[in-house]
């Protein structure tokens, strides 16, 4: 059974344009501006993880990474942008475990087994990323990001159709799971999100991961039987 083939142009953005796109004051240019950046965007994720969004402040962030209040405003004019900015750092990570997982050489023996694989790889990255829930469980809130979610998330649909073309029996050309795809996607987003939050009820959690690929299973097997009538 045909491969689906590697796709860079599956990036939602690269993280070399990321500079441009972080509502930063000026876009640093020098190896040093760029590490501050990130050191920033490192402690934000952290204190969102510890203090939620809401209790964010300019000062506690420029408190906790010890840099002057001054020196945060060289880059990020307020809190918004702060946030924003790391919201953007994890779309772009998302994009990286993408090819990650292509680069992976994942078994595409059969379109089940794929499903399962791509669910981990991604419920992986949920769990293991600083700061991703408390953002992106309050992204309505923000324009911004949920334009850059909705764009983010058409690029990996558009990912996950070439992925699996080739591979499910009766696809014969991929624009037919353009909408598929991204069903598949936005519910993924959703349930992965719910599965977070439930982490402390171990056997919840794992119900709910197993349940998600249950039903991304059932729905794609839907079409395939239909599809060989």
């Amino acid at each position: 059974m045909p491969k689906a083939k590697k796709q860079k142009s599956t990036r939602a953005s690269s993280s070399q344009d990321k500079p441009e796109k972080m509502n930063l004051r000026k876009s640093p240019s020098q190896k040093r501006a760029i590490e501050r950046v990130q050191y920033i965007l490192d402690i934000v994720t952290g204190l969102l993880d510890e203090v939620g969004t809401e209790a964010i402040t300019t000062n506690l962030i420029a408190q906790k990474a010890g840099i002057p209040i001054g020196s945060l405003y060289q880059y990020f004019p307020n809190k918004h942008a702060i946030i924003s900015a790391a919201g953007e750092r994890h779309l772009a990570r998302v994009n990286d475990m993408v090819m990650d997982f292509i680069d992976s050489k994942p078994d595409m023996s059969n379109w089940e087994s794929l499903v399962d694989q791509l669910i981990d790889a991604f419920a992986r990255f949920y769990k293991t990323e600083p700061g991703f829930i408390p953002i992106w469980s309050n992204k309505n809130l923000d324009p911004q990001l949920v334009s850059i979610d909705r764009e983010n998330n058409r690029a990996i649909a558009n990912f996950v159709s070439d992925l699996f073309f080739g591979v499910i029996p009766w696809m014969k050309k991929k624009e037919e799971m353009t909408v598929m795809s991204r069903i598949m996607v936005e519910v993924t987003d959703s349930v992965l999100s719910r599965w977070l939050r439930e982490s402390q009820d171990q056997a919840l959690a794992d119900g709910i991961l197993q349940e998600l690929k249950t039903m991304l299973k059932s729905y794609l097997n839907y079409y395939i039987q239909r599809g060989e009538k």
